[in-house]
């Protein structure tokens, strides 16, 4: 009887042990973090993306894509700095009168693609709060709800892959 009854124990420790380790990992299936994904669209405008997470969900299908989600600067601020002084380096390398100028090539130098647009890998981060009422300044905010690692807070905080000159 006490060898039944060790038995019993072991598997009912055993038993308890899975059971908090399944708990756990729903827990942590639950919660997003941060992830892979490809722009699909991007607005440059207002610095919105549309991406399809690269991880596909546990049975092999295809995440949901994810709809404007907000780009932060360094993501684009370099092809913005291009944009604004790609026609100034064209004057240079134009202006051959100067013999400083006579063999420049900025323009050719400059990077062949944007570096975010769509089909590049990103990498996104999803906040730990509702941020729907932050106003995109310093001061601080109060969220309107309780959502917490939610798919709407998503922000895209890097660009993966590429170099500066091809994309």
């Amino acid at each position: 009887m006490a060898k039944n009854n060790r038995a019993s124990q072991a598997e009912l420790q055993t038993a308890g042990y899975d059971a908090i380790r399944n708990f756990r990992h729903a827990i942590f299936a639950e919660i997003e973090v941060s992830n892979l994904a490809r722009v699909i669209r991007y607005d440059r405008k207002n610095h919105l993306a549309d991406i399809q997470p690269l991880a596909n969900m546990s049975d092999g299908s295809e995440s949901a894509q994810y709809l404007d989600v907000p780009v932060v600067e360094n993501c684009y601020i370099i092809d913005e700095m291009i944009d604004a002084l790609k026609s100034e380096f064209e004057k240079v390398d134009e202006n051959s009168k100067l013999p400083e100028h006579a063999a420049t090539s900025f323009v050719a130098k400059l990077p062949k693609k944007r570096l975010l647009r769509p089909g590049v890998v990103v990498v996104y981060v999803v906040l730990d709060r509702d941020s729907d009422n932050w106003n995109r300044d310093a001061t601080t905010f109060t969220p309107g709800s309780t959502r917490m690692h939610d798919a709407n807070d998503a922000v895209i905080i890097g660009i993966w892959g590429g170099d500066w000159r091809n994309g």
